[in-house]
């Protein structure tokens, strides 16, 4: 069956595509947007802390999982994805964090043309609406909001306190001037309640240039010759086809857009033709180039009962903090949890910083469900890794998951990173004020001190800190898969517009970079279709 008649087809309505959705439809082009997850409907979603009851919910989460790790262990890494209109948007912590203005000096220093960081902040201010206020910095009035988190927490302050007194200066907006430093996080949040780009962008007029259609699992961009001329997808209606007038914009992330590429027959050609995929145009650098944050935990037990852990495992607390929640928006449940961050150096030869250090006022098996007992997290992420995976098609149907291998702590510097990291969060823990909320170390553990045995911690407990980027890699040289205007090299009328395109992973958590990519790319797309 083919339906319609659209300017565009976006594929994906995650926080870049529901950005370039709703930006082409508010100027006037008819928008075709493809989902393959539902309503956004569960109210888990919109209660902040409720992504912790997401984390493994398939009716919202593709739950992805990574290859045995060759350098941790051989552990698969658990991988929670959006199913659900907002994407990943809708289920994450929340926390917005564009990143330095050296990242994306970087990308423009690569070849990426128009991506430094004098480029890239109007579109961060354009999509903005800053609880704050405007700013040099900051924007009001656009589709996101950015708030302050409605509650301080005991234990956040005395990360923050302890921070300071090893000589951390105190930053209140990690999205200002500089970074380095400690302070609360701002979250996508408005009143207490989650806000992501499905709630912001596809409202208003740019709704009734937009169509919709969820529970669609795109199988193929539809290729005649050198140029996408449309999509196929499969929904509770059936098989489903669209031509589009001028363009094929994918927005799927760094997983799936270059799955869909790939069995769409466009990447690395042996590859493709061992999973019986023709070869459409041979792109190696599609699927490569993953990076993403790794993380490395010391937990503990707390002196004080106001973890979540207290709220999951004391249902009377619990309750009452969600009915606090339900009548004035404010306690634990409209925050995400992690409070605090403190941005320093891993090492004295490193000339900004690369690693984030974050109080969670819990601790958890993987899966985020809390132990028995009142406890918090000292993480710290390293930012700036030089190891890269890949994302590889497993088979030539949209269903089959891929394969995704990150290969952390493959280089050296990134596990004398994730040591110093890792040592600096237990510096926190036994400084003052900090230190009289811990009633023990449950891990590592206290008998943990030598480098090797801290290293070997790392690979049996390290993390993907869920932020994965650069597999559609921006650039111009052999290995890159979308040119400065994000269009895809050897194939006209297709484009990938989602975090997929970084050449560089962002110091910070990826999600407002994700959303100004899709409202720069926007831009970029509104400018070509005017000329």
């Amino acid at each position: 069956m083919t339906t319609g008649d659209h300017d565009f087809a976006v594929v994906g309505a995650g926080s870049a595509g529901c950005a370039v959705a709703g930006r082409l439809a508010e100027a006037g082009f008819s928008v075709l947007l493809l989902e393959a997850g539902g309503r956004d409907r569960n109210p888990l979603i919109h209660i902040p802390l409720g992504y912790s009851l997401l984390y493994d919910n398939p009716a919202v989460n593709w739950c992805y999982e990574s290859q045995p790790e060759p350098h941790l262990m051989g552990r698969r890494l658990f991988q929670p994805r959006g199913k659900v209109l907002g994407g990943t948007g809708a289920i994450n912590g929340m926390i917005y964090m564009r990143g330095q203005p050296e990242d994306f000096d970087g990308w423009a220093e690569a070849g990426c043309a128009g991506w430094g960081w004098d480029d890239v902040l109007p579109y961060f201010k354009s999509c903005e609406d800053q609880e704050r206020g405007t700013d040099a910095y900051h924007g009001t009035g656009g589709p996101v909001a950015v708030s302050d988190l409605r509650t301080e927490h005991k234990l956040g302050d005395a990360f923050l306190a302890a921070s300071v007194a090893l000589g951390v200066p105190r930053n209140d907006d990690f999205n200002g001037p500089r970074q380095e430093g400690t302070g609360y996080v701002q979250t996508t949040t408005r009143n207490g309640r989650r806000w992501s780009t499905a709630a912001g962008y596809l409202k208003g007029p740019a709704k009734r240039n937009i169509d919709l259609r969820l529970h669609a699992m795109v199988e193929r961009i539809e290729i005649e010759g050198r140029r996408a001329t449309g999509v196929a997808w499969t929904d509770q209606g059936g098989s489903k086809s669209a031509r589009v007038r001028r363009e094929v914009i994918l927005c799927g992330g760094a997983f799936n857009s270059p799955q869909l590429l790939q069995i769409s027959g466009i990447g690395p050609e042996a590859h493709l033709q061992a999973h019986g995929v023709e070869t459409l145009l041979h792109l190696p650098g599609v699927g490569e180039n993953l990076q993403d944050h790794f993380g490395i935990g010391a937990e503990y037990r707390s002196t004080v009962n106001s973890t979540v852990n207290d709220l999951y495992n004391n249902k009377l607390k619990g309750g009452l903090q969600l009915l606090r929640y339900l009548l004035f928006r404010t306690g634990p449940f409209s925050d995400n949890g992690n409070y605090s961050n403190t941005f320093i150096r891993s090492g004295p030869q490193i000339d900004r910083p690369d690693m984030m250090v974050t109080f969670m006022a819990w601790c958890t098996d993987e899966r985020l469900k809390p132990h028995p007992f009142s406890g918090f997290t000292i993480l710290a992420e390293h930012m700036r890794p030089n190891s890269c995976g890949h994302v590889r098609i497993t088979g030539p149907r949209a269903w089959d998951q891929p394969a995704i291998q990150f290969n952390f702590l493959a280089d050296a510097a990134d596990r004398r990173a994730a040591l110093a990291g890792l040592k600096f969060g237990r510096k926190i823990a036994a400084t003052a004020p900090m230190a009289n909320c811990v009633e023990s170390e449950i891990s590592p553990g206290e008998d943990v001190q030598s480098d090797d045995e801290l290293l070997n911690h790392c690979r049996a407990s390290g993390l993907s800190l869920l932020h994965p980027v650069g597999t559609c890699k921006m650039g111009v040289g052999e290995d890159a898969v979308v040119d400065p205007r994000l269009r895809i090299h050897g194939i006209d009328g297709l484009r990938v517009v989602d975090a997929s395109i970084m050449p560089r992973i962002v110091t910070g958590n990826t999600n407002a970079a994700a959303i100004m990519i899709g409202e720069k790319g926007a831009a970029l797309i509104a400018e070509d279709a005017r000329k």
